[in-house]
């Protein structure tokens, strides 16, 4: 596994922006979007999650939330950006992006260039920033991609999730993208199974693109998740004891040190 860089010092020189995409749809990228936010709201950052999967958006669904407005209704200049943030599980802050709205899978470059700003917007109020993106290597998954500090890349040990992995990395690197790239390996078996996922992926990278990918972790197949689902809540709140709990912490805890932001102290016995 790639060695993590050492802990950094805090600071408050505002929030850190993970983009948090995969090449294939149905590896699980938008329920660790919410439960990546939701673990670092408890820790004690100010979290907000955008999603971005124009058109099918669906964190809200993760979330068990029923947002009034959206970024729909934000580009048709319905309502002001603030109007539609909604607060969530572990007061974790919601911008939904809207399901089903044709006219957001179809934005044109404008319209992505308003979010990428609202996103610019939003950052003086808040510490960390998730941007739960579509699957895929079109122009409304890349540009937000690029608007990260650090890309999240979900996989799963699938053949076809693998090579998909490697197609939005290659084509966010090829478009010049010089920040981090992450592995999250989801749904495996063992330890084991996630680092032949991440060899894999890692050599490809250095071999045909000459970039190092780092190693952020893995999600293990855990039932809850899927429980947690049928809820519509957070693994992590509705399981908190569960196996994928305890590795998301891991996961967090490897992303914490990129966030110069110093978390609030959260009270004992505070709740969700």
């Amino acid at each position: 596994m790639a060695e993590q860089p050492k802990q950094t010092a805090k600071s408050n020189k505002g929030a850190t922006v993970f983009g948090v995409t995969s090449g294939k749809g149905g590896v699980g990228k938008t329920s660790l979007s919410v439960n990546i936010a939701c673990e670092f709201s408890r820790r004690g950052y100010r979290t907000i999650i955008v999603d971005t999967d124009l058109g099918l958006a669906n964190t809200h669904i993760v979330a068990g939330m029923k947002p009034t407005r959206t970024l729909s209704d934000y580009l048709d200049g319905k309502c002001p950006l603030a109007d539609i943030i909604e607060t969530g599980p572990c007061k974790v802050k919601f911008i939904s992006g809207g399901n089903g709205v044709k006219e957001m899978a179809n934005l044109d470059d404008a319209g992505r260039a308003r979010i990428v700003q609202a996103v610019h917007d939003v950052k003086p109020h808040c510490d960390v920033v998730i941007l739960d993106t579509g699957a895929g290597v079109a122009k409304g998954v890349t540009d937000f991609v690029q608007a990260s500090d650090h890309a999240l890349v979900v996989t799963t040990s699938n053949f076809a999730a693998i090579a998909d992995a490697y197609g939005i990395i290659k084509v966010i690197v090829q478009d010049g993208y010089k920040n981090p790239i992450h592995a999250i390996v989801n749904r495996v078996r063992s330890p084991e199974e996630a680092e032949q996922v991440f060899m894999k992926l890692k050599g490809c990278t250095e071999r045909f693109l000459g970039f190092d990918l780092n190693w952020l972790g893995l999600l293990p197949e855990d039932n809850s998740v899927e429980g947690a689902v049928l809820k519509r809540m957070p693994f992590s709140e509705a399981f908190p004891g569960s196996v994928a709990a305890r590795y998301l912490a891991k996961l967090v805890t490897g992303l914490e040190r990129y966030v110069s932001a110093v978390p609030k102290p959260v009270p004992q016995g505070a709740k969700s």
